[in-house]
C-alpha cells in the first residue's frame, strides 16, 4: 500500500515537472520570436503594431505607407495594403471583421480584415 502512495506521487510530480518545461519551453520560444522578429518583416521604428488571433497588423509610415498582416507562426504575409503617402506612424483599431487605420489629418480608412481590401 505505501508503495502505491510514492509511485503515485512520482507520477504527479512527473506530470507537474512536464507541464511546467512546457510552459517554460512555449515562453521561452514566443519571446525569442518577438524579440528576434524571425520570421516577420518587422515595420519602421516604432511602427504600431497590433496582435490579434494569431495575426500580426503592422502600420508603416512613408513614401508610400502600408499596413501589413503576418501570420505570427508562419511569418508569411497574409496581405499588405498602401496607404498612400503617410508623414507620421498611423493609429490602428483591430475590430471583429475590419481594421481601421487614422492618418494624421484624414478620415478612418477601414479595410477588411481578411483581405486588405479597402471598404466603402
Amino acid at each position: 500500500m505505501a508503495s502505491e502512495a510514492k509511485s503515485g506521487k512520482r507520477v504527479v510530480v512527473v506530470l507537474l515537472s512536464a507541464v511546467v518545461a512546457a510552459v517554460f519551453l512555449a515562453w521561452f520560444g514566443f519571446n525569442q520570436l518577438i524579440g528576434t522578429g524571425e520570421g516577420i518583416q518587422p515595420g519602421t521604428g516604432g511602427a504600431p503594431r497590433v496582435l490579434s488571433d494569431g495575426v500580426i497588423y503592422i502600420a508603416e509610415a512613408g513614401e508610400p505607407g502600408y499596413v501589413t498582416a503576418q501570420n505570427i507562426r508562419s511569418g508569411k504575409t497574409v496581405w499588405k495594403t498602401e496607404l498612400g503617402t503617410v508623414t507620421s506612424p498611423p493609429v490602428l483599431v483591430v475590430l471583429e471583421d475590419v481594421v481601421e487605420v487614422q492618418i494624421a489629418g484624414t478620415p478612418w480608412m477601414t479595410l477588411e480584415r481578411a483581405s486588405g481590401a479597402p471598404v466603402e
